[in-house]
């Protein structure tokens, strides 16, 4: 996959992560009154990250000569994680959250007002079981979607095109692709956007970007939630 072809499949879904935040959260709060929060658990899955997941899994599927579940797995890179990819994965999250913390620590020194959370995660819902159950669909097609698409599909066609620079071509992008979050947010995500596209071309095998990155995205609820990532 070309530059032109990145730039078209990450484009394209960036698009409706703006939409989404954008139009269609200030449309649910304004005509249902519903909680820009709870808005985007809702729009969130079903606008951006269900689309991302089915597109992900479609395409790695149409590519296949011989169409079954085991060949799909193979093409996804979705296997089982080995002592070496156990490792790799710990330590990978471990450098991710050192330096996201140092990345936060650094931005609110040189500017105190630093805020890395959009404006529809500003006031937090509080901890209880309903939110939670808004939260569990979008961190799903989250994970799966992002991970299955960009690593699992994108990634090994970046690879055939770019080589061992690729991990940097989708990190970029995948960065980007938070734009319409605001800069604070593109800030905070140079970590991850860079480190685990970079672990699990490695390691080639994207089971070990889905426990990352599913780990990191439920710390940072849990933080959210609680109210001590706003402090």
């Amino acid at each position: 996959m070309g530059l032109a072809a990145t730039a078209m499949v990450f484009g394209f879904f960036s698009l409706s992560l703006w939409l989404t935040v954008a139009a269609v959260i200030p449309w649910l709060r304004d005509s249902y009154g519903i909680s820009p929060i709870f808005g985007w658990y809702l729009s969130g899955t079903v606008v951006v990250l269900a689309p991302i997941l089915m597109f992900g899994s479609a395409m790695a599927w149409l590519e296949l000569s011989t169409p079954t579940l085991s060949e799909w797995r193979r093409r996804l890179r979705l296997v089982p994680i080995n002592r070496v990819d156990a490792v790799w994965t710990i330590g990978g999250l471990l450098v991710i959250v050192i330096a996201s913390a140092a990345v936060l620590t650094l931005a609110r020194y040189v500017d105190p007002s630093f805020q890395p959370s959009p404006s529809f995660l500003a006031q937090s819902p509080g901890w209880n079981a309903w939110v939670f159950a808004a939260w569990m669909p979008l961190f799903v097609t989250n994970i799966l979607g992002e991970e299955l698409c960009w690593r699992g599909y994108v990634l090994p066609r970046q690879e055939a095109a770019w080589g061992s620079e690729a991990w940097l071509g989708n990190g970029i992008p995948w960065c980007l692709f938070h734009w319409s979050l605001g800069w604070p947010i593109l800030v905070m995500l140079l970590p991850i956007t860079l480190l685990l596209p970079w672990i699990v071309q490695r390691r080639r095998n994207t089971s070990v970007g889905i426990i990352i990155h599913a780990v990191f995205n439920a710390a940072g609820f849990v933080l959210a939630i609680s109210g001590l990532g706003a402090t």
